[in-house]
This record gives C-alpha cells, sequence and structure tokens, in this order.
C-alpha cells in the first residue's frame, strides 16, 4: 500500500489545511483582534531628517562677483584722489588770481549820487586802490550798500581786468516827519528815510500821523499822483503841512490860497472829486478868496468861510 504524504484522497473532495494567523477557533468563526504599533519619532529627528541628516551645506562664493567689487572700489578711490587732485588745482588758481596784481583795481566808475558822495560809496564798498577785483565779494558790496538810509537800490558790476561799475539809485524824499523830537525825511508813502541835517535841508511838507492812523499811509501816495495827474486845483508846492487824524482824515494846510482840506479816509477819492467840484464853483463865483475850510466827507461838503482876521480856521 502506497501512502503520498501532503493528500488525502477519496475524503470527500478533499481537505486543505491552511494556517491560521492570530485565530483562537479552529474555525475561524470567532472574533479577530488586530494589533497595530505605533512608532514615536522625536522632534529632533524629524529636524534631523529635514534636513537630510547631519550634513551642512556651505554657501558658495563666486569669484567673478568678488572681482567686479573690488574693481568698482578701486574705482572709487581714484575717482575720490581726482577730485582731490582738481579741488586742490582750483583752490591754488584762485588764490593765485586774487593777488596778482594784473587784476588790481584801476577805476571805480561810481553813478546816481546826489546826496551820498562817491568818496562814502567808495567807503562802504571797500573800493581801495589797487585791491584785487576778483577778491571783491559783489554780493557782500551790493549788500552793504543797501543798508544805507538813502538807496533804494542799487548795481554792481565786474570790468575785468581792472574795474567795479557802481549804479546807485537813491531815495527821493516826499516829507518831513517829526519823530521822537528829531526831524525826519520821509518817503511819498510816509516811511522815514533819513533824520535831516543841517547842511542838507530841503523845504517839503510836513506830515504829522495820528496814532493809530498808519493803516492809511498810503493816501500820502495818492495825494502825490492826484497832484501830478492835476487832479486836484493845488500844487504840490503850496502844501504847507499833512495830517492824518481820526476826527477829519487827510488834512491838507494849503499856504496859498490858505485853506484847510479835510478829506475822509473813508472813499477818499469820491471825497476829492467832491471837493473839486465844489473849489470850481466857489472860484467860478469870486468867494474862494473868502474859505477858509472845505470838508469832503462821506455824501456831504461843507464850507466855512475865514474869520474876521481873513485867517483860516486852525488845524
Amino acid at each position: 500500500m502506497n501512502v503520498r504524504v501532503g493528500t488525502l484522497s477519496g475524503l470527500g473532495g478533499g481537505v486543505s489545511v491552511k494556517r491560521k494567523r492570530n485565530g483562537y477557533g479552529g474555525g475561524g468563526s470567532g472574533p479577530r483582534i488586530s494589533v497595530k504599533s505605533r512608532v514615536v519619532k522625536s522632534k529632533s529627528n524629524r529636524n534631523r531628517n529635514a534636513r537630510g541628516g547631519s550634513s551642512l551645506s556651505l554657501p558658495s562664493v563666486s569669484l567673478g562677483g568678488m572681482g567686479r567689487l573690488f574693481t568698482r572700489a578701486v574705482s572709487m578711490a581714484f575717482l575720490g584722489v581726482l577730485v582731490l587732485a582738481v579741488s586742490v588745482a582750483l583752490l591754488a588758481g584762485y588764490r593765485w588770481l586774487t593777488t596778482v596784481n594784473y587784476f588790481a583795481l584801476q577805476t571805480a566808475t561810481i553813478t546816481g549820487c546826489s546826496r551820498l558822495s562817491e568818496e562814502h560809496i567808495r567807503e562802504i564798498a571797500g573800493l581801495a586802490p589797487g585791491t584785487n577785483v576778483l577778491s571783491l565779494s559783489m554780493d557782500r558790496m551790493r549788500a552793504d550798500l543797501a543798508r544805507e538810509p538813502w538807496v533804494d537800490s542799487v548795481v554792481v558790476k565786474r570790468v575785468l581786468p581792472g574795474s567795479i561799475v557802481v549804479e546807485v539809485k537813491e531815495k527821493s524824499p516826499s516829507y518831513l516827519v517829526q519823530y521822537q523830537g528829531t526831524l525826519y525825511y520821509a518817503d511819498e508813502v510816509g516811511r522815514i528815510i533819513d533824520k535831516v541835517e543841517p547842511g542838507q535841508f530841503v523845504s517839503l511838507p510836513q506830515i504829522e500821523v495820528e496814532a493809530g492812523m498808519e493803516k492809511h499811509l498810503a493816501l500820502l501816495a495818492d495825494l502825490r499822483r492826484a497832484v501830478a495827474e492835476h487832479q486836484v486845483p493845488f500844487d504840490f508846492g503850496q502844501i504847507a503841512w499833512l495830517r492824518l487824524s481820526w476826527g477829519r482824515g487827510l488834512e491838507i494846510r494849503l499856504m496859498d490860497p490858505g485853506i484847510l482840506l479835510c478829506l475822509g479816509s473813508r472813499e477818499w477819492h469820491r471825497n476829492l472829486s467832491r471837493m473839486n467840484m465844489v473849489w470850481t464853483d466857489l472860484r467860478r463865483r469870486g468867494e474862494l478868496d473868502k474859505v477858509g475850510l472845505i470838508t469832503a466827507e462821506g455824501d456831504k461838503v461843507w464850507v466855512e468861510k475865514r474869520g474876521t482876521s481873513g485867517e483860516a480856521p486852525p488845524g
């Protein structure tokens, strides 16, 4: 009788024996329990794995970039040395030019002076004979001359090799004004120029400005313009004095024909026009020599006759 190991024949279709895994029962009908293993990794391990272990990578160095940086540094240093050398050369050249006798001051032409003397202008500007004209500052000379009270504007020119031209425009006095016990010259808008010197006195109308009426100083310029354009029946030389007052506005004392005119500061041009109309009418009727005061303010014009002595009313 032959027996073959591993196979049993004739047992109703054959039975195969399989290896059971994780089972407590032989028929596979019982519960199955599966256990999963868990591996815990530390943070240091994760970081090490993320960096690819313990390997280190060094930054790459480009020799071409270092070469360009070195070339640029050398170029900048050379440029700095070149600029320094040029500056030193220019400074030395300027010092030589400002000391050479070729540019010594030979002539100083000064024009436009009437009150200021040419010697005074030369002294203020520092125009000493023999001074090197290149060493003179035009801006400094203009600033020094502009501080003079009588100088309205000034132009200074340098003409090489050795000439200076100074063109002065002086202020023109229009009035005399009493200020802190001293008599001063004033321009057409009442701005003080300089005090009156005994040897240079000019007869001009004297002005007086009451406190707070400085804001109406422009009326003085308007009056000069009206006289120049013949908008008034008198000349500027007939004016003895003027006053800016709160009560009467602009007061004008005329020496001839001896009349006091009072023009309100508000709507001054209209008041001046109405005064002219009344003046023309009085002269036409031959009554002008009897008038001592004419006041024009608002919508009215008042006329006051002279006193019994023939004098005009006091201002």
